[in-house]
Order: C-alpha cells, then structure tokens, then sequence
C-alpha cells in the first residue's frame, strides 16, 4: 500500500466508525436528534402606493408562527420599520420578507413584493382672459396648480400672440390658445395641461370694467352675504374662487367652507360688442367663529367638606379645560374640585378652539378656602313664572339668610340674560338662573339655587267667535205670539213660549245682557246664539281653526226660589247647517231664594272639527221640583189647567261677555 493510499483510508475507517456509532453501534452510542422541519412564508402584496399617502401596514407571517423581518431592498423609494412602510421617493418600491430558522425549523425561502409608489397627482385651474382685441392691453393671465407649483404659459399659437410669464401678446386676428401646464416634481406627477383659446378680434370692442365690492371680513359659522358685482357692459359677472378649501362660488352664493383668507375673482368674457373685463379679485378674511366660557363660581368653601363640582360651558360646545393655577390650596381634575389647604383657590376655565373655532377667552374663578366652619347660609329666589317674549320681565329677587348680596347668572345666554336683577329674554325656550352667594370671612358660601321657567313665543292674535260677547248688537226677539220686538236681544239669541227670552240692563260689563225666564217650577227655557250670518256678525270659521281646542268662557249669574240648573252646550256646524260635534258642560248656579253674583264658567279642550264653518252657543235653564207656587205666579190658565207663561216667571238666568278665541 503506498502512502497516499494509507492517508485515504484512514478518514474512510473513522467514517466507518462514526456510521457504525450511528447505528447503535457500540456500547456508548446516543439517539440522533429530529432533523428541521421547513417552513413557508405568506406576504400579502400592499398594492401600487401614491407618493404623500400615508400606507396600510405590512402583512407576512410564517407556516412556523416564528415572526418574519421584513426588509427594503429599495431604499431610495421606500424604507421599513416592523411592519410600517415609508414612503421616501417615486419609482418601485421591492420589500422582501425572510425568516432564518431555528433548531425546529430551517430557514424559509425569502418572499418579495414589488409595486409601485406613484408620484402625487396635480391638477391646474386657469381661468380664461376671454376675447381679446388688437391693440388693446390683455389682462395678465391667472393659473394656478393645486400643488402650489409655478405653473408655465405657453401660446400655442404664436403667430396670433404670445406668451411670458402670465403677460400676455397680441399680435394678429385669430384664435389664441394658451397652454398651462405643471412639469411636476421627483415626488409631485405633471399636471394635465389645461388649454385656453379665446378669440383677437380685429374691429375694437368697446371697454368694460368690473365693480366688485368685497364683502368684507366673515366669520366661520354664519351665514355671509350675496357676492354683489356688475359690468359696465350689463353682462353677467362671473364670480370664481381661488382658494376652494376656504371658500367657493356658486352663482352670487359665497359658501364658507374653513378660517383662513378668501379670495373672489369677478371675471366677464365679453361678447360681439364688448371685450373682456379686467378681472377684479377681492381677498377677506374668514374668521374663526368666536367662543365665550360661562363658568360659575362654586363660591367659598371648607376644608373636611365635599365641594361641588366644577361647572363651565363654552358657547360653542367645545369641551373646558378646569386647571388650578394654587395647587398648594386646591386642584382640580376634570370637574372634580380637591380642597389641599385653607387659603384662596383659584380655578382656571379655558378652550383653546380647533381650525374654525377661535380661542376662547380664559375665565378664572377665585374663592376661600376656610380653614375653621363657617357659619352657613341659605338663598331664597323666587322664581318669576313663566315669561312671554316681546313682555317686559319682572326684576328678579333673590336674597341671602346673610344679607349679602346675591349673584344672578344666566345659564342659558342664548334664551334670557341677567344684569344684576335685570332679565333679559332672547328667545323662547327654558330659562335657568342660578342664585349664588359666595360667602365671605364670617359665612361660607350659599348653595346655588336656580329657577328654570318657560319663555314662551309671543301669542298670536285671536278674535272672539262671538264679536264684543254677543249681547251688545241689536237683534230681534221671538214674543210669545211669535211677533218681534226690535233692539231686546243680540244676533241669534232665541226663546220659547213658556220660557221667554230678552235682554236685561242688569249686565256684567257694557249696556246689556242675555236673559233666560222661566214662569213656573218644573218649566224650562233655551236660547241660542251663534257667530256669524243671523245679524251681521263675525266671518265663518276660518279653516285655521280646525283642529285647534279654544277655550270657551262665558259669565252667568241666577236668581229664583227654587233650585235651578243650567245646561249649556258648545256646537260645531258645518257650512249645510248639519252639527259636526258638541261639547257639553252643566252646572247648578243656585238654590233657593239665593242671588248668585256673577260666576265665569270655562269649557276647555273642545277640538274644532275639519270644515266647521261656524259655532252655535245654547242655554237651557230649568226649575224643578213644583209646589207651592210662590208670591208673584202669573197663575193658572182655566180652560187647560196649566200655568200661564209670564215674562219674569219664578227664575231667571243672565247670560253675558261670552268668550271663544279664534284665528283670524
């Protein structure tokens, strides 16, 4: 055996050996650990990106549940961080994602995405100069990119005019057309090129000029005025905003849409006989809508005691930042109030407003902290009542236990305001005022006490459905044998044979009222008036009405020797006379010999049905049980046995200012 045939088969006996070991072979031989198990990689595309467009986050994991690094192999156009992509340029962006492995699992074959990051999108707004003429002087023109971007001009027909900058040539009859266009950035794409043509004429067209007044300084949040321009020519103005994300035009309407500045181009092209106007711009401010902080002081307070919490608002609903600015006395945390130590406790109320909320001015509200009890005190405050807006408010009153003076605020500034003890209303609505007392050295501070009461809008204008009360007009009077007696009763008031009725002097207010008769107990008597038609009275119903519940009040007032009753009935009649609903009420107004002063009777929450074309008020007034026929009968008729009808009879009821509010 040679020497290099030797040096062979040494390595080939120890890789017997070690093989044979591997076997089980051998006393000391030990089990082979399992070999790696593979594993892939999931890595879901983002999809092509726009350059300043903030990415979804990178998605990959691994068969194995190990985590998988991602990685730019672009860095010029994109970057990673874990699974945040950047985007840092245009062009493609590749991130490849890998994982290595572990003693379980052998590296997994790395996995690529490739897309592409595209520049961010411009676009150009040029407004036309309109027809030109030979000769005469061109605006210079007006474009713009959404980028901000210089944009460039450029005639594409520059043997009519030329261009340079935004001045503009003339130099021959025919149609000009201009060019705008926007080259873009690395990271901005080229804007579409926008082209205007307009006409040189070569006759002269007569001048025009733009009058545009600027509406002056707005405010976010209210409603401004018309765009108000004219042309000298009469030609329409056309109105263009150059700054959309604050404000637009449509027509002569200006739309705020952000605080900042606003500005209005008022452009007219010209026609046949007139050529463009110079354009005429106006820039205004936008201001941010204003905010006032209503903040209440809680008034002094005691250590060992729980204080009320904070309360402040700020006129536009924005959330108040409460801060202390004595924490060594107090602090606070939203609207919780923490006493620290006795002292004076300022608290400071603020809102720092958003883009079109300006700044509210901070309000700070400063109190005792006492250290010893302070001797408490209560607040009376009588509420108002109930106001009517256009009605002069009665001055508050409210007075302390103290004698201190007591402090009104108004939590409700847009409905009623407080000066002093002066209310003011503002709109209808729920007023609350607040009565506070903030105490001093001897008292501790009062609990707040407010009253919350209803400003109602001003009432409408109603008129009487029976004209003055009904009783004041002359009408006539059915007698006993049917004939008529002139000037006794008002329109429409009615009697019967065995209950007479006429008017009487003896009225509640004015010359006359309405008089029921009844001649004996056990009779009775009716009387019926109503609104309109009989004698000149009041217009139908009006179709307002309908569905409405009026409240009906009349005043009566009786006298008889004997127990009596009256009835009454409110009906509704339609325009063939035929009733549509009644409301009912009944009511003893006297007893025995008894005179009843006069007593007013109210019927509410009668509904007015649909097509009620007028309402008919009745009367029935009746006597009962008979007897002895008292002094003053008129007696008995002999031939049928029965009482005979008299004119005062044994009771009588009076009928006057009969009351039904209607719309006009």
């Amino acid at each position: 055996m040679t020497r290099s045939s030797q040096h062979l088969f040494l390595p080939a006996c120890a890789l017997a050996a070690l093989l044979l070991s591997a076997c089980g072979g051998g006393s000391d031989s030990a089990p082979t650990p399992p070999a790696p198990a593979a594993q892939t990689i999931t890595f879901a595309s983002p999809g092509n990106q726009t350059f300043g467009v903030a990415p979804a986050a990178l998605v990959a994991t691994a068969s194995s549940g190990l985590a998988v690094p991602l990685a730019s192999t672009t860095a010029g156009v994109c970057t990673v961080s874990g699974t945040t992509l950047t985007l840092v340029g245009v062009g493609t962006c590749t991130v490849a994602a890998s994982q290595p492995g572990n003693a379980s699992f052998l590296a997994a074959t790395s996995v690529s995405n490739s897309f592409t990051v595209a520049p961010t999108p411009q676009t150009i707004t040029f407004i036309s100069p309109g027809n030109q003429t030979l000769g005469t002087a061109p605006p210079a023109l007006m474009a713009t990119a959404s980028s901000a971007l210089p944009v460039t001009l450029t005639s594409t027909t520059t043997g009519i005019c030329t261009t340079s900058g935004t001045a503009l040539t003339l130099l021959a009859v025919g149609n000009c057309t201009i060019s705008a266009s926007q080259a873009g950035t690395g990271t901005i794409a080229a804007a579409p090129v926008v082209l205007n043509t307009f006409a040189v004429a070569a006759a002269p067209l007569a001048a025009q000029t733009i009058t545009f007044a600027s509406p002056g300084t707005q405010t976010f949040g209210t409603a401004p005025p018309a765009l108000v321009a004219s042309s000298s020519s009469a030609l329409q103005v056309t109105f263009t905003s150059m700054t959309t994300s604050v404000c637009t035009a449509s027509g002569t309407a200006l739309t705020l849409a952000a605080a900042g500045n606003c500005t209005i181009v008022a452009s007219q092209a010209g026609n046949g006989s007139f050529t463009a106007a110079a354009n005429v711009s106006q820039t205004f401010t936008v201001a941010p809508t204003p905010q006032a902080i209503s903040f209440v002081s809680p008034g002094n307070q005691t250590l060992g005691t729980a204080p009320a919490a904070l309360v402040a608002a700020a006129s536009s609903g924005l959330p108040v930042t409460l801060a202390s600015t004595t924490t060594g006395v107090c602090t606070a945390s939203g609207t919780t109030l923490t006493l620290v130590a006795a002292g004076s406790c300022t608290i400071s109320a603020s809102q720092d407003g958003n883009a079109n909320v300006a700044p509210a001015a901070p309000v700070s509200r400063t109190f005792t902290v006492n250290a010893a009890p302070l001797t408490a005190q209560t607040i009376t405050f009588a509420s108002p009542g109930n106001q009517t807006l256009g009605t002069a408010p009665p001055a508050l009153v409210a007075t302390a236990s103290s004698t201190l003076p007591v402090t009104l605020t108004s939590t409700t500034t847009g409905i009623c305001t407080v000066s002093a003890t002066a209310l003011t209303l503002v709109a209808a609505g729920n007023c609350t005022i607040v009565a506070s007392q903030a105490g001093n050295s001897s008292f501790a501070a009062a609990t707040n006490v407010s009253q919350t009461f209803t400003v109602a809008a001003a009432p409408v204008a109603t008129i009487n459905a029976f004209g003055n009360g009904g009783f004041e007009v002359a009408a006539d009077n059915l007698t006993p044998t049917g004939g008529a007696s002139p000037g006794e009763f008002a329109e429409g008031w009615q009697g019967n044979q065995s209950a007479p009725t006429r008017s009487s002097a003896e009225a509640r207010t004015g010359s006359f009222s309405a008089r029921i008769a009844v001649a004996d107990p056990g009779f009775g008597g009716s009387g019926l008036f109503r609104n309109s038609i009989d004698h000149g009275g009041l217009a139908p119903v009006a179709a307002a009405n309908w569905g409405t519940s009026p409240t009906l009040t009349f005043w009566i007032k009786g006298n008889s020797s004997e127990t009596g009753n009256l009835n009454y009935a409110l009906r509704y009649v339609n325009a063939s006379g035929g009733i549509i609903s009644t409301g009912f009420g009944a009511r003893t107004i006297w007893t025995g010999n008894s005179v009843r002063d006069w007593t007013q009777i109210t019927l509410a929450g009668i509904v007015i049905p649909v097509n009620t074309a007028a309402v008919f008020f009745e009367m029935t007034l009746a006597v009962g049980p008979t007897g002895v026929q008292p002094p003053g009968n008129c007696g008995v008729d002999n031939t049928t046995g029965l009482p005979n009808p008299c004119d005062y009879g044994q009771a009588a009821v009076y009928l006057d200012d009969v009351s039904l509010p209607l719309l006009p």
